[in-house]
């Protein structure tokens, strides 16, 4: 199983790593001091609905999903309050908007907050239901409680913790993950998306919604778990910094971009959308919905190659959204036959390629051996001035397919023509030439193995 591959879920917008990178250690420049601040409050809930209703407190941050307790459960935390059972720590973030968002207790909040307005998120009333200690409340809204009662679940006293906006980011990252311990615990994106909120979040999420992106996704809307706006970050860390100053591990990478680019500029955002839009059309032009998709070779016991039908590979992401990112898409227009063969043959026939893209792929080794060669490759490409080509063109490999689509070593039918190579017959070291005459179809596995077999 691939390290870094995506696949696609049966639902049409959400997009699932099908192994994700290791749970990295989120590590420090060398002389780096991180610290945390935090506050600690004994605030009661009336003080805290006050701040949620002039709108400094957020309880429902765009990464918080969605309200998931039932009446029951937010009822009987209703009781406890009344009961005067201590309840756990609500965690709050400070942020430079001077706003307050919740991390980790939004259900509590939302719960007390609905019960007091006397509706759930949903919209319905709000009465209390399933106690079992206070059962003469069931049924009862809020403004149907004695005075006493309602003073009581008012002057409720709660623990909260709030992290200042001072405190170091990568620290206050790791801090969050470990808070992340819900039903439905928050990914490395979800958490992104709430600590660096900004103008590049923003634009992030305007480039995962693009609707070519989204083709070559083979997704009709945004993921639910924003896998794709931390595709789309990848792009971004590596256009901004370039493979070659990449640093492990890529938790950090990652992170770090989006703190430099919390607030970005409109010249800095302008430059990141018009790269990634360039990047967008040359895959879409060359690979169509198999962009980010492994072709793998045949083996001796099958010459049959096949593309991967569901699963996308991060790696191949990663290397195509950098490489076309920087290029003139005319001169990618021109060579896009090229550019189509040259990327099918190196993940299958480069074995150092095909171990950077497989195995341990968020290393710094394989990150740069990976880009090297695949760069490497489209610069020969791009740079070629020769008067007499070293490839066959595509359009000879379409004749020789539609013509005759046997393999003329193993003798069986090519399924598909991009499983087809067009091989010299008088080898091109030894002085033959580039031309129909010298050409034949063979399977790309069979090409490959040919000195093993003939």
């Amino acid at each position: 199983m691939q390290e870094n591959q995506l696949k696609e879920n049966e639902e049409d917008n959400e997009i699932l790593f099908d192994n994700e990178e290791p749970n990295e250690e989120l590590e420090l420049e060398d002389g780096q001091v991180a610290k945390i601040y935090t506050e600690k409050g004994d605030p009661e809930i009336h003080g805290l609905y006050g701040k949620y209703k002039r709108g400094k407190l957020d309880i429902q941050p765009d990464f918080q999903r969605y309200f998931v307790w039932d009446k029951a459960k937010s009822s009987r935390l209703i009781e406890s309050a009344l009961l005067g059972i201590p309840l756990p720590v609500i965690y709050l973030s400070e942020e430079q908007d001077g706003k307050i968002y919740v991390i980790d207790g939004q259900q509590r909040l939302t719960s007390f907050f609905s019960f007091i307005d006397g509706k759930l998120p949903d919209g319905t009333d709000f009465k209390l239901s399933g106690l079992k200690v206070l059962k003469d409340l069931n049924g009862k809204l809020f403004t149907k409680l004695d005075e006493e009662i309602r003073d009581n679940i008012n002057d409720t006293v709660i623990r909260t913790i709030t992290f200042k906006k001072e405190s170091d980011t990568n620290l206050k990252f790791e801090i969050f993950e470990r808070l992340n311990t819900g039903s439905v615990p928050l990914n490395t994106q979800e958490l992104r998306n709430c600590i660096y909120r900004g103008e590049y979040n923003k634009l992030l999420k305007e480039l995962a919604a693009n609707e070519e992106y989204l083709e070559l996704l083979n997704i009709k809307g945004p993921d639910k778990r924003m896998k794709d706006v931390e595709l789309v970050l990848r792009f971004a860390a590596f256009y901004h910094n370039t493979h070659i100053n990449y640093k492990s591990p890529i938790k950090t990478f990652l992170n770090n971009e989006m703190e430099r680019f919390q607030n970005i500029t409109s010249k800095d955002a302008d430059n990141l959308r018009n790269a990634f839009k360039n990047a967008v059309s040359i895959l879409k032009s060359v690979f169509g919905d198999r962009a980010f998709k492994r072709f793998y070779k045949g083996d001796e016991n099958n010459p049959e190659g096949y593309w991967e039908s569901k699963r996308f590979n991060v790696s191949l992401h990663d290397v195509l959204m950098d490489s076309f990112s920087r290029i003139d898409k005319n001169l990618a227009y021109q060579n896009l036959d090229k550019i189509r063969e040259a990327f099918i043959d190196i993940m299958t026939t480069d074995d150092v390629f095909i171990d950077a893209i497989e195995i341990g792929t968020s290393e710094e080794r394989k990150v740069k051996r990976r880009f090297n060669l695949w760069h490497s490759r489209l610069n020969e490409i791009l740079e070629d001035k020769r008067n007499e080509p070293r490839c066959f063109s595509f359009q000879l490999k379409e004749e020789l397919f539609k013509k005759n689509s046997n393999c003329e070593i193993c003798n069986n039918k090519i399924q598909q023509i991009d499983d087809a190579a067009v091989d010299h017959i008088e080898q091109y070291w030894t002085g033959g030439k580039t031309i129909p005459e010298n050409a034949r179809l063979t399977h790309r596995h069979c090409n490959w193995s040919r000195p093993r077999k003939e």
